[in-house]
Parts: C-alpha cells; sequence; structure tokens
C-alpha cells in the first residue's frame, strides 16, 4: 500500500513538473490564468472571442498538444488581438495579460519546450490596428516657443554687443 501511494504522489508531482506553463516576466500562468483577466473595458468588448479561447484552453486540459494546436492558437491569438486594438483605443494601463505579445510568445515558447511544437511567427504575432495614430510626440507649444526664441535672441545680442565692445590688451 505504501509503494502505491509513493508511485502516485511522485506521478502527481512529475506531472506537475511538466505541465504546460505559461511564463512571462517571471510569473508562472497555468493554462486556466493564461485569459483570466480583471474585469474591465477590454474584457467586456471581447468577451466572445476570448470566451471560445478560454473554451478551447480549457477543453484540452492541459494536453500539448491540443493545447498548441493551429485552432487553439488561433483563438487565443483573435482574444489577444481584440484586446490589443481596445487597449490602443482605451489608452490606459491595464492587466499584463491584456493585449500581451509576451504572453503570446511565452505560449509559443511552452509550446516548443513541452510538446517540440513550434508555432509560426504569424500565429503569434499581434499588428497594430488601423486606429494606431503612432506615439505621442511632444511638441513645444507654441507659447513656449515664442519664450525660447525672445530669451535666445536676447542672450545672443547681448553675446555679440559684448564681444564687439571688448578692448585689446595692447590699446
Amino acid at each position: 500500500m505504501f509503494s502505491f501511494v509513493s508511485f502516485v504522489l511522485i506521478f502527481a508531482l512529475a506531472s506537475r513538473a511538466f505541465a504546460f506553463n505559461v511564463t512571462v516576466n517571471n510569473r508562472n500562468l497555468t493554462t486556466t490564468q493564461i485569459l483570466n483577466i480583471p474585469d474591465s473595458v477590454v474584457k467586456t468588448a471581447c468577451a466572445t472571442k476570448c470566451t471560445n479561447a478560454s473554451q478551447l484552453i480549457q477543453s484540452c486540459n492541459d494536453d500539448t498538444a491540443c493545447l498548441c494546436r493551429a485552432d487553439t492558437v488561433s483563438a487565443l491569438l483573435q482574444c489577444e488581438q481584440c484586446m490589443f486594438n481596445k487597449l490602443v483605443e482605451v489608452n490606459k494601463p491595464m492587466d499584463f495579460r491584456v493585449g500581451s505579445q509576451s504572453v503570446l510568445s511565452a505560449y509559443a515558447d511552452a509550446c516548443k519546450a513541452t510538446a517540440n511544437i513550434t508555432l509560426a511567427a504569424n500565429q503569434t504575432a499581434l499588428i497594430l490596428p488601423s486606429t494606431w495614430d503612432q506615439s505621442f510626440i511632444a511638441v513645444l507649444p507654441v507659447g513656449g516657443a515664442i519664450v525660447v526664441v525672445v530669451t535666445t535672441t536676447f542672450l545672443g545680442m547681448a553675446a555679440i554687443f559684448l564681444l564687439s565692445n571688448m578692448y585689446t590688451a595692447g590699446e
């Protein structure tokens, strides 16, 4: 009896060691935690796509071959892409898993490490939404530019006046 219990315990611990875990920035996520994000505008907007992805991932029951199938990965990508588009739209900080390229890359790494399945780059790459208007570039406002130009002109003219009126030592 003791050896059977020991065998079961060792098997249970070994199966957890080889379980499908996604590591993002020193955080280990199980398959059920990948899309378990807090309630937000993004989660509400992408509920349909993310529910589909969550159901596919949960139905795999930690089977790495199933988790790395094209349809499962595609559903995860569609969910993350939807969240990313909404994240760009609302422009507010959210949970690290929301629209995260890091999560997709870590998922691909987990597929490679546990099932030796290499996912193509286009299966795990987020693309910028059409509403993307580049990063914000801080520009000096007109009032500030006027102050800078006037101050620089005054200092430059003062320097020229000072230098033009200096006497040489021999005169």
